[in-house]
Parts: C-alpha cells; structure tokens; sequence
C-alpha cells in the first residue's frame, strides 16, 4: 500500500527481492515482477494487470465485468490469486448440426471464458440430409474450469439444430517424454500431469499417414492403474512399431484435455528379406560361379550402414530405393574349388543405425557339386522353380494376383516334391499384422478386438477361396491373440465371429504334400482355439454352435453335464465356469504319433475350468462305438507340450449298451521336478507330500538343533565350514521343498504367483546343489592336500560367492533370455515349472545342465573319499580287509549321499525315460520321488543324529550337565 500523495516507481526496488530466503517456508525469491496494481480512491477500486499477466479464473468468475477488460473498477484487490501469467490455451471443436453457418452462436457462447482471445472457424462440410460438421477453434491466454465449459456445451446443446458438439483442449495437460533419439529396444516412460482431476484418460499415437490408434495393454506397452490427474505410459521395447507421435487425454464429459509429444527412435527393420541369386550357388560345371545376395526392407526415416557378407567376404553395397523398399545387392564370387568344399556358405545382411546398434539376418546358400543330386530347373504355369539341391527347399514369391507371401517346394534326390503355397489374401494379411499390433498394445481395445475376429469371419467365410497359406495366418491371429488376451481380456461378444471363423477353417482340406506341415499347423489351431475359449470372458452367454465347433457352458456347480456333437461330457470340478467346446474334423489332421495304426473318431473334445477349488478333475466322456464292437479302445488326451497323443491317466470302460466311457484324471508330482513334462501315476502325489512334509520338519529340527550346538561343535575350520555348508544346504533345501509345496495346484494359481515360485524353486535347489559343490571340493582339498591350508576367511568367502552368486547369474541369465531373446516362455503356467520343448530347446536345461554337472563333481569326490578311506596309513603293513574295506565305502556312501546329491542321479533318469510302457520307468519315477521327497529327513540322520560329537551336546543340553561333567563322564567311559 502506498499513500496517494507519494509516487514511487516499484519496479525499480523489485530486484531487491531476489535472493531472500522467507523464514517462514524456506522459499527462497529467484525472480519478481509486478503481477497487478490497484488505485483505491475512498471505497471504489480500479485494478488493471501488469503485462503479460490476465485476471484469474477467480476474479472472472466471481465479479463477471472484470473478464475480458483492461481495468476493473471493483473492490478485488484483496483477492489471491490477482492476476495470472498469461498461457496459450486453444479449445479445438467440431460441432454438428443443420445450420450452415455457426460463427456467431460459438462465438457469443465462448467470449465469456475469462482471457478470450478469439474464435476461429477452420472449415466446414456438408455431410448429407442438411448436416454440417464445423471445425472451430478457441484461442485463450488462461486455463479454464472445465465444469464452465462443459456448461456451455450443454446450453448449446440444448438447442434443437445443434446434434452433437465435443472440444479437445491444449495447454491444460503437460506432457514428459524423452527428448532426441532413443535407443531402440530400450525401456521409456512418458508422463501426463492435468491441472484437474478428470474422469478417465486414454493414450493414443499415431504414425505418418496413418490412423490414430489407442493404446491398451499389451506385451510392449503399460499403463498406469489410475489416471484422473495423472497418467503414465511405458513402453517396454521401443522399436519401429512405437515411433510416432504421442496423445494423451484426459476426459469427462465432450471435454478431453490433450497434450502430445513426438517420440524419436533410432529405429532398426523389424524384418529383413535376404535372398540369394540363384538360390543354390551351381558348382556342378565351372571352377567358380557368382552369386547375388539381396537385402531389403521397408521404407524408414533411419540412415543404415549396411553390409553384406558371404562365406568371409564382406562388401558395403549402395542403397536403392524403389516403391517404399529399401534394397541392398552385391555380386559375390563363389570358389568351387575351395579346400573343403563346403555342402553351403552362410549369406549376412548387417544393418547399423545412427546409435550404432546392429540387426543381422543370415541365410544358408547350399552348394552343387558334380557328384551331388539335384532337381533340375522346372515350369508350371509360368512358376518357375530353380535347380535345386538335394534335400534343400526352394522358395519363389507368389504370383497369384490379390495374394502375398511365398510358394515352396521340396527337392528330394532327383525329384520335386509337391508345391506349397502360403500364398495369403492382402487383406488377411493386413489382419495378421494388426493382430500382431494389438499383442503388442498399439489398438488393444475391445473395439479393436472386435475389428480383428470380423475382419477373419468376412475373410474365411468362402471355403473354397482359404488356401493352406491362409489357413495358417487365420490360426497364426488366433495364437496372436490368444497370447495377447494375457494382458487384456476379451469380451463375449467376440465369441461369434470367433467360433465361425474357427469352424469355417475346419471346411477346407490342409493336404499340402507335407504330413509335418499339416499336423504341426492342426496342433498350433487346437492349442490357439483351446487358449481363447479359456480367455474370452463370458457372463451370460449360455455358449454358442456352429458347423464345425460347439461351446457349452456350466455355472457354478460342483459337475457339469454337457452334449457337444453326440458326445456326454461329465466332468467332476467345483468351479466358477466350465467351458466344453467339441470340434469335428480335426482328429485326423493332428499327429499320430504311437497311434499309427489307430482310426480316429471325428470328434475332439476339450473342457476348461475357471476357478477350481479342488485338487483333481475327473473327466468322463460318453460316445458311440464309430467301428467294430471288437475292436480294442484306446481314451487318449492331446499332451499340448508333447505334440502327441498320450494315454497318462485316461482310463477306457465299457458301458451298457454301445457305449463307451473314458475317465481321465490329472495330477501333478513331484516327479515332475526333473520330468520334461507333468507326470500322472497312482499314488505319486500322495508320497510327494507325505515325504516333502517329513523332509521340511526334518530341516527344521535340523537347523535348531545346529543352531543349539554350534559353538561346541564348530572347533577349527574345517568344522566351521563343514557345518556352514550343512546349514545353508538345508536352509536352500527348506524353502525350495516349501515353494514346491506351494506351487503343487497349479490351475489355482494367478500367473505372478506361479512365475515367483518357479524362480524360487530354481534358486533354491540351484544354491542347495552349489553349497553341495563347496562341501565337496572342500573335502577332496583336505584330502589330497594336507599340508596346504586354506583360512577359514578364504573358505567363507569362496563358499558364499559359489552358493550363492552363480545360482542368481544362472536364474538372473535364464529369465532374462526366455522372456526377452525366446520364443519359448521361461516357465509353464500349467506345471509351474521350467519348460521343456526338445533336445536343446527349453529353459529346464537351465537346471539340468548345472545340477548334472555338480553331481558328477561330486561323484569324483565321493570317489576320492572312497580310495583314501581304502589306501593303507604308513603304520599299517597290510591292506585292510574285504569286510573292513566293505564297511568303510557303505559308511562313506550313506554319509555323504544326502549332502552330495547323490540320489538326485534318478532325477536325471526321470528326465530321459519318457516311454510309459515300460516297467522301469514306474520304478525309476518311484524312486527318485521317495528318496527325494525324504531328503531332508536324511541330512538330519547323517548330518546331526550320526555326528558323535553333536549327539553328546544334544544329550549334555537334554540332560542340563555342565560342560566339565560332560567331559567327565566321558573320561571315565
């Protein structure tokens, strides 16, 4: 306040301000600038802002002449905030209705929003039966209360020739995203921060020249939980998919406030074509050819270095654009007279973008020699199939008009094989990859969903026009999303287009010529169509019937009782839902594997459950005998993981009349520890548990009772880490056989729980196997170097690092491999354990390689006890006896097998006898289950009970004699 008949120029004295520190808040000034002025004359008040500075919402709103002037004259001077820097605000609208032209109705309606600056109108379009829709937009220096807005949007509203009126605001949200070029395949947030709470928020991006997509949660991008003032998106793998400009919005009501940010990735292709000219290098007649490597990919804003490379010659070839591709070639001289002669040189295409990053795709070249076989060079009608040789496939792009992809056609010795075509309809195709984009989150949205599985139906529905290429891409959407409802589920109101895309597929023959090709394509559509019926979220839908599929649904019940195709489906579960959907025409398409001679019914039958309470499923299927009354009957079930029939607890019964029953039961066991897959055998659950429960108190007891002696016990270092060894053993060995435990009923399980045991269960048995690792190499170190002493310091420390480190780099390594460089998923949600696929192929081998090569280290070790035990001591003349010998290896064998993990030998046993037929593998599956389950219980017999100096201390602290009567009594025994 400053007195009226004084002047004074306040600016001047402003930069005095800067720098003090309020005591009260600890704010310290850094800038101050007058905001507004006010000139008080008796009771009256002109106030005026200073620049760039507007009224607040506050003084607008509250005193309404004050909007939109220069000077106020009202007594506002005590009202805080004042004045307000000026922000660029734009209301961007489309509003519909019959008048032609709307100008001033907007603009009369909006000039009273405080700071309104002007309304532009940005063009108009007659849309039919005297409908226009009007772009607008409002320009204001202040943010504004969206319930003001939204109260003039209904008033507009409400008058009859206005149909429908939405806005879109900028400057009300602000947006965090990174900045410059990002690493591609890395991991980036953006953050959107509203200056009000709004009802919800959606996350859209868009490409060039393409439609705005909305983003939903998918296997590359998250989104945060809540979002009424504040919203984040993340992006898990940045790649081409994700480069483009970002939108969030905040909305409630026709208002959405938006903010948008570019993203900029140092992109790399996502699919690089590398073909060779001619496919297969002709050696057959000359001392040297030439062969063409083509690299090619799709148009991108990315500057690649490229580079070619065959056998170990490398060249930069030009880039050539043409028609949206990007394409790289070079000639490269092939010696047919190399040393060697290799059967094929290896073909390279390396791309590096701008942040040095790589992508590599290679191809085999093979070679023809003249003593090789060959399929010469063929036509059929206008296909032109190359020379080819022996044993190897060639491969020509497809020709048919309206289709893409590729034909192939095998060469075996002198003659072609059949053609192949996975030629696909462009428009199928373009549903693959937007399937493929709404997987990744970029479309996920139930409308999305939607879109795909009609977008299927309209383009599977003519049986006569799905050719085996794409049948495969239509099964290739289903797995696609199928994998994709992992992260959002799928409405009911897919379920049509789904079933009749799915049984249209069933109309068609896949007969190509290539047994393999067919039964691996009808095994991928069984486990695709099974994944859905489980995935797509039904409420009321009592199921739904087409040709080739039924689904039926029970409720809430503890059986359910369903016909699908003439066949009785009882199946005993209390669940919340059971879905059993029957599909014909498929059990001929499907491997059979060990049923060769076997006829199929027509009939496939397949029962999910939703929220089982019990333990086990029992399933009873009824249905007529399709062949002779005498022939024999076999109930089999698809083992998905085996991609093969199997009979593991299926059971056939004849019924009365001509009936025929098969009961099936599933169980999972301990056994599948260190199985490929889940095994099924009577009683083997029961001796899991029975002998995990004696273990896990047996390991308790064990760890009390060394934490009771330990002091008495432990008396140099090679006690010390003895018994350092023998705890943590039986500390890993605890939780894993509890995590076993928890993880024994999968099916009821959410799928965080079964990943967190799964790597608890790999951790712990890897540390219980490298602690039994240190024990015996600690042991044959004591053994053959006697007079070489380690500290007890070094022991530790190398027995921690050992115990525990490697077992966190090889679980760390695994996990990280599996879920970001595989295919094959780190673990099984349905045995919640490791996975196992083939020879090489699984994450299993990520635990059976290093326990197999622990146990033979400890094998030797047990060796080397065995032969010192055995070899004489320079006081004796003679060797000892037989029966002596004889008791010293079965005491060294008893006393050291638990601790060295000697009965896990059979869990290597179960891993490679698979075949059920044989008695052996019972026996075998049986024992490592027992011995086992109960190894617990032998640590505490060898480690505690058989120990002379822990069975004294465990009788002196029972007995509560002091430590000099102990002594004293057994002096005088």
């Amino acid at each position: 306040m400053i007195e009226g008949n004084k002047t004074l120029n306040v600016a001047v004295y402003l930069p005095g301000l800067i720098g003090t520190v309020l005591d009260t808040t600890g704010v310290t000034i850094t800038d101050a600038e007058i905001a507004a002025e006010c000139e008080i004359i008796g009771q009256n008040s002109t106030c005026w802002c200073g620049p760039e500075y507007v009224w607040s919402n506050l003084v607008c709103d509250t005193v309404n002449k004050c909007c939109n002037v220069d000077k106020c004259v009202a007594n506002i001077s005590y009202y805080t905030p004042l004045c307000l820097p000026k922000v660029n605000v734009s209301l961007i609208g489309v509003i519909t209705g019959s008048p032609s032209t709307v100008q001033i109705l907007l603009n009369n309606s909006f000039n009273v929003l405080n700071a309104f600056n002007s309304l532009t109108m940005q063009g108009s379009l007659y849309t039919g039966l005297n409908t226009y829709a009007h772009n607008f937009t409002v320009s204001l220096s202040s943010v504004f209360a969206t319930p003001k807005v939204q109260g003039i949007i209904s008033k507009l509203l409400m008058d009859p020739t206005i149909y429908s009126l939405s806005l879109k605001s900028l400057g009300m949200v602000y947006m965090e995203a990174p900045t410059g070029k990002v690493c591609y395949n890395s991991r980036q947030q953006l953050n959107c921060t509203s200056i009000e709470a709004m009802n919800k928020c959606v996350w859209q991006m868009s490409r060039d020249y393409e439609a705005t997509l909305t983003l939903g949660p998918g296997s590359e991008v998250q989104l945060s939980d809540t979002c009424t003032d504040l919203s984040t998106v993340t992006l898990l793998k940045t790649n081409g998919y994700w480069s483009g400009t970002y939108i969030c919005l905040f909305v409630t009501g026709n208002i959405a406030h938006m903010a948008m940010a570019p993203i900029q990735i140092a992109l790399l292709p996502e699919v690089i074509n590398v073909t060779s000219n001619p496919q297969t290098a002709d050696c057959s007649a000359s001392s040297s050819t030439t062969v063409s490597i083509l690299c090619s990919i799709e148009n991108s804003t990315e500057t690649y270095k490229a580079t070619l490379k065959l056998g170990a010659t490398e060249i930069a070839p030009p880039k050539d654009e043409n028609s949206g591709i990007i394409k790289y070639k070079a000639d490269f001289p092939v010696d047919c007279l190399a040393q060697g002669k290799p059967s094929s040189l290896e073909a390279s295409c390396t791309l590096e973008n701008s942040l040095n990053q790589l992508r590599n795709r290679t191809i085999r070249v093979p070679i023809i020699y003249p003593s090789d076989l060959f399929c010469a060079e063929e036509d059929i009608n206008g296909r032109k199939w190359p020379k080819t040789k022996n044993n190897e496939t060639a491969v020509i792009d497809c020709s048919a008009t309206g289709r893409q992809g590729l034909m192939k056609r095998k060469c075996t010795g002198k003659t072609w094989g059949e053609e192949i075509s996975l030629c696909v309809k462009a428009v199928l195709n373009s549903v693959a990859l937007t399937a493929q984009d709404f997987e990744k989150g970029l479309g996920a949205t139930q409308e999305g969903a939607m879109f795909i599985f009609q977008s299927l139906k309209n383009n599977t529905s003519e049986d006569d026009e799905n050719s085996f290429g794409d049948i495969k891409t239509a099964v290739s959407v289903f797995k696609t999303m199928n994998k994709a409802s992992a992260n959002m589920a799928l409405g009911e109101n897919l379920l049509a287009d789904f079933i009749d895309s799915a049984s249209s597929m069933l109309n068609t023959s896949w007969e190509v010529g290539d047994k393999e090709e067919t039964s691996t394509l009808a095994s991928q559509y069984l486990s695709s169509v099974e994944g859905l019926v489980k995935s797509i979220r039904i409420n009321a839908s009592q199921g739904y019937n087409s040709t080739n599929i039924q689904l039926q649904i029970c409720r809430n019940g503890s059986s359910c009782n369903r016909t699908v195709f003439n066949v009785d489906v009882e199946l005993n579960a209390t669940a919340d839902m059971v879905k059993t959907v029957g599909l014909q025409s498929l059990a001929n398409r499907l491997p059979n594997q060990g049923y060769e001679g076997a006829t199929f019914p027509s009939i496939v039958v397949s029962s999910t459950v939703e929220n089982n309470t019990q333990s086990s499923v029992n399933i009873r299927l009824a249905f007529p005998n399709e062949v002779n009354s005498k022939a024999t009957m076999t109930c089999v079930f698809w083992n998905v993981t085996e991609q093969r029939w199997s009979d593991n607890g299926c059971e056939f019964v004849t019924g009365p009349g001509n009936l025929a029953y098969c009961e099936c039961n599933h169980l999972t066991s301990f056994s599948m520890l260190m199985s490929k897959h889940a095994v099924s055998m009577p009683l083997l659950d029961e001796l899991t548990y029975v002998g995990l429960g004696i273990s896990i108190c047996s390991l308790i007891v064990y760890i009390i009772i060394e934490c009771l002696v330990w002091s008495a016990v432990v008396k140099s270092s090679l006690s010390h880490f003895r018994h350092t060894a023998l705890l943590n053993i039986s500390l890993c060995l605890l939780l894993a056989d509890c995590s076993f435990l928890a993880s024994s009923f999968p099916s009821i399980l959410n799928e965080t729980t079964c990943l967190v045991l799964v790597v608890a269960k790999h951790y712990f048995y890897l540390a219980m196997f490298f602690w039994m690792l240190c024990l015996s190499v600690m042991l044959v170190q004591k053994l053959i170097f006697v007079f070489s002493q380690i500290g007890k310091k070094v022991y530790m420390i190398l027995g921690f690092t050992i115990g525990y480190v490697c077992p966190t780099v090889t679980v760390a390594v695994t996990y990280v491999y599996y879920d970001l460089a595989s295919d094959i998923p780190y673990y099984s949600s349905k045995t919640c354990w490791l996975t196992y696929q083939s020879a090489m192929k699984g994450s299993i081998h990520a635990f059976l390689f290093p326990v197999g090569t622990i146990i033979l280290v400890n094998m030797f070790s047990m060796g080397v006890v065995i032969a010192t035990v055995l070899k004489p001591s320079g006081a004796e003349s003679n060797k000892k006896g037989d029966k002596e010998a004889m008791k010293s290896i079965i005491k060294v064998v008893i006393f050291l097998t638990p601790v060295f993990g000697g009965t896990w030998i059979l869990g290597l046993f179960v891993f490679l006898m698979d075949d059920f037929t044989q008695f052996l593998t019972y026996v075998v599956h049986y024992s490592f289950t027992i011995v086992n389950s109960l190894q617990g219980f032998f640590i505490l017999l060898t480690g505690c009970f058989a120990e002379k100096r822990v069975r004294d201390e465990i009788l002196r602290i029972v007995l509560g004699k002091s430590g000099k009567d102990q002594g004293t009594v057994t002096t005088t025994k």
